[in-house]
């Protein structure tokens, strides 16, 4: 019977607490109608607008630590949520299968950022995250697939990668892979497509500008250095070739293009081209004049001795030599056992020594590399020469053209236009590289106002 009466009471008293419960929020509600300016409520006790209740003990009422405002603005630890939930505190997820689920379906049931020390700073304003130095970036990428670091600038004429380096120190180093066999490149560089219908020039794959200098000379632009070998030959400072051409009437590229550095003010032309050391060259040497330049035999120290190349429409040889007569009058020219092999054509020049001799001929011209000088004096000596034009494989297929008409691009250029009087863009190389040669002309225009005195 007491257990009866109990439960009665029981239920009595949760009724009229559920009643208190429900007459209150009719309460707030009254009081949020009436005060629609209303975005946040102060500790009132149990009674506080917008403030969720709770039990603080068996038989009374509290406010919650959960508020929300008019505009339902929720706020757990803060009575001013400043969003639709605002936490003021530590948000913990302590289930195996808690997380926080986006609108895209993706759960995330681990930190965002799992840092270490790559990034520094904390990511608040006064502390932003920054990459830490050196920055090391190491992974496998399989070929074809892309590299480790791709960077892209999608705006016209945007610069993908810009290295500066510190005080003395090298902008960009790249070394290429280590191999049992073929050794990765250290840089390969492609520069722009240019596939419109518009005949533009695609994009330079390198462009190096060494730094200026002041009271010191300016840095090098490329400097290239092939690499070392214990047990095998060095590694090549650079190898270039020239791009591919497959249109009717044009060429294929130039592997090398170099043009001397303008001096200005007094200062001389640089030079095109500079090699300390032999030079080879395996196919054909064009030029507009030559020479040898050594240090003056007289002079060495202070002056150079230069003499010019002897030239021929043709792919002449000249040999000569002294030849003593004998008691007839008469000598045998002995010729190296490749002359005849080499060579066709042959043109001959005598000249006597020591006294006239009229009667001096070649009584047998050059057969087995040999010839017979005849009609001298007995005794005497000759001055002999004997000219051939070149007739081995690599010569027969490889003539001189004596004469050879400008390409359509060149034509009404020349190689040496200030010889004509003709202005600097009448030359050839404004024919063929007319972008470049307009920056290069630029940019000595600037460094020569550069230079001028400010008024």
């Amino acid at each position: 019977m007491i257990d009866k009466t109990f439960k009665i009471i029981s239920l009595a008293v949760t009724t009229l607490l559920l009643a208190s419960n429900l007459a209150q929020g009719q309460s707030q509600q009254k009081v949020a109608a009436k005060t629609n300016s209303q975005t946040s409520a102060a500790a009132q006790g149990g009674n506080t607008p917008g403030r969720i209740a709770k039990f603080t003990s068996t038989k009374s009422l509290g406010d919650a630590n959960i508020t929300e405002d008019d505009s339902g603005k929720i706020g757990i630890g803060t009575t001013l949520p400043t969003s639709l939930l605002t936490v003021n505190g530590i948000v913990e997820l302590i289930s195996a299968q808690g997380g926080i689920k986006f609108p895209d379906g993706t759960l995330q049931t681990t930190a965002g950022v799992i840092r270490d020390n790559t990034l520094q700073g904390s990511g608040i304003q006064a502390s932003p995250l920054g990459v830490a130095v050196p920055l090391t970036l190491s992974g496998a990428v399989q070929p074809g697939s892309g590299s480790v670091l791709v960077v892209s600038n999608t705006e016209i004429h945007g610069e993908g990668v810009t290295a500066n380096g510190g005080p003395k120190g090298a902008g960009l180093r790249a070394q290429g892979g280590s191999s049992s066999t073929i050794a990765g490149a250290g840089v390969i560089a492609i520069g722009g497509n240019s596939l419109g219908s518009i005949p533009v020039s695609a994009g330079y794959g390198v462009i190096a500008s060494g730094g200026e200098g002041n009271s010191a000379a300016g840095g090098i632009g490329v400097y290239a250095f092939g690499g070392r070998s214990a047990l095998s030959d060095g590694g090549v400072g650079m190898i270039v070739r020239g791009g591919y051409s497959s249109t009717a009437g044009r060429s294929g590229g130039n592997a090398i293009e170099a043009y001397a550095g303008p001096g200005d003010n007094g200062a001389t032309n640089g030079l095109a081209g500079r090699f300390d050391g032999n030079v080879e060259v395996t196919g054909m040497l064009s030029k507009g004049g030559g020479s040898f330049k050594i240090d003056h035999p007289l002079d060495p120290e202070n002056k150079y001795l230069l003499h010019s190349f002897v030239e021929s429409p043709d792919m002449k040889n000249i040999y000569d030599g002294l030849a003593s007569l004998d008691n007839n009058g008469e000598a045998i020219v002995e010729l190296p056992e490749w002359f005849g092999a080499l060579n066709r054509d042959f043109r001959y020049l005598l000249t006597a020594l020591g006294a006239p001799m009229p009667g001096l001929h070649i009584a047998e011209e050059i057969s087995n590399n040999r010839f017979r000088i005849s009609g001298g004096m007995a005794g005497m000596k000759v001055s002999w020469q004997v000219t051939g034009i070149r007739q081995d494989a690599w010569a027969n297929k490889n003539r001189i053209r004596v004469e050879e008409n400008k390409s359509e691009k060149e034509r009404g250029h020349f190689l040496h236009p200030e010889a004509f009087g003709q202005a600097e863009e009448r030359g050839i190389t404004f024919a063929n590289q007319p972008e470049l040669m307009r920056n290069l002309k630029q940019r000595r225009l600037e460094a020569s106002q550069a230079q001028q005195p400010r008024k």
